[in-house]
């Protein structure tokens, strides 16, 4: 027997979705994600913030401050996407309805890296658990006979049957000792639509050129069994004849989440919340102007956005835009004032 063997039985028996068994998952925000393959380095979140490579948190600060001091100072993956942490953080929550009321358990937009999990358990320093390390934690395991006896049928599982008895094993965890270059196994990135994907690169490429021209292929879209798409989230950001056109999501997963959350926060309504909007102008080889508006967006019910009269920059070629919700990063579109194209 060896990992090879049970992740292959795990495709074919214990997993509905049958890729899921075969990558270690790292979740984050995307402006965490630029220092991840800018410094082509994982670092555990003790590090990250001794280093200020975090730029978003994340996590509950109230589970955070429970979590056992050497758990912070690894590395963790999930065996799988859609964990409940996952759920309650995904996409910009409205900070009325965050877990625990705490405002940094909240990734805006959201990016999963995946990781060759064959590959990350034969490194040294890596053990694996059956449940969440957050917290007050669980039993640590490695080797391939520990791997062998884990509840991969609960780990892997789906949907509401048994779910009180299945939920601490969907947040079952890999970690790893100190930091970790990803390189080691990072196989894919992935992003919940079209325009965080081109946020991603967008940031990249200001940040680090090489990063970019290594990273870029391997940034894609995937929408299925990955992403709650239960918090609010921009889905198009574009411009036209001197006006940009914004568009949110709106999906039903959204409005189960909100009418949940405000019954159990005892909340019958929402203030909007704030938009703010960052333009840009550039030339070929700079920034020539720059403009910063503002407006409001109904978390419940969001209509599309537009901002018009936008003024003719003489010798510009691209036009930037960077939208955030309070404070937080949602978008970053350059689209060229030419032919109207979307730049990544």
């Amino acid at each position: 027997m060896n990992f090879s063997n049970i992740i292959k039985s795990n495709c074919e028996n214990h997993c509905s979705v049958n890729w899921w068994p075969k990558f270690a998952f790292h979740y984050t925000d995307v402006t965490n994600a630029v220092n991840i393959l800018s410094s082509e380095y994982l670092y555990s979140r003790y590090d990250a913030t001794q280093h200020k490579m975090m730029c978003n948190d994340n996590a509950s600060r109230q589970v955070i401050d429970m979590t056992n001091p050497d758990i912070v100072s690894m590395v963790r993956f999930y065996f799988r996407p859609l964990t409940p942490t996952q759920y309650y953080n995904e996409g910009y929550k409205h900070p009325s309805i965050r877990y625990d009321s705490d405002e940094n358990a909240n990734t805006p937009v959201p990016i999963f890296f995946l990781f060759d999990l064959e590959a990350l358990l034969k490194l040294e320093g890596v053990s694996f658990s059956e449940t969440s390390q957050a917290g007050h934690g669980s039993a640590l395991f490695s080797g391939v006979d520990a791997f062998s006896k884990l509840n991969f049928d609960a780990i892997y599982s789906q949907g509401y049957e048994n779910f009180e008895a299945n939920k601490p094993y969907r947040q079952a965890e890999i970690v790893h000792a100190g930091s970790l270059p990803i390189e080691s196994c990072l196989n894919t990135i992935l992003c919940r639509n079209n325009v965080e994907s081109t946020t991603l690169l967008n940031l990249l490429k200001e940040t680090n050129q090489l990063a970019y021209a290594k990273y870029r292929d391997r940034i894609k879209v995937y929408r299925h069994d990955t992403f709650e798409n239960n918090g609010l989230y921009i889905t198009e950001c574009l411009y036209h004849q001197n006006k940009i056109s914004i568009s949110f999501s709106d999906t039903l997963d959204q409005k189960r989440y909100t009418e949940k959350m405000k019954k159990q926060f005892e909340t019958s309504t929402l203030k909007h919340i704030k938009a703010k909007f960052e333009l840009c102008w550039f030339n070929s080889r700079s920034i020539i102007s720059k403009s910063e508006l503002s407006a409001l967006v109904d978390y419940e019910h969001p209509i599309p956005l537009s901002i018009t009269k936008l003024p003719n920059v003489a010798q510009a070629k691209s036009i930037g835009i960077k939208v955030f919700f309070e404070e937080r990063l949602m978008s970053y579109t350059i689209q060229s004032l030419e032919d109207s194209e979307v730049l990544k």
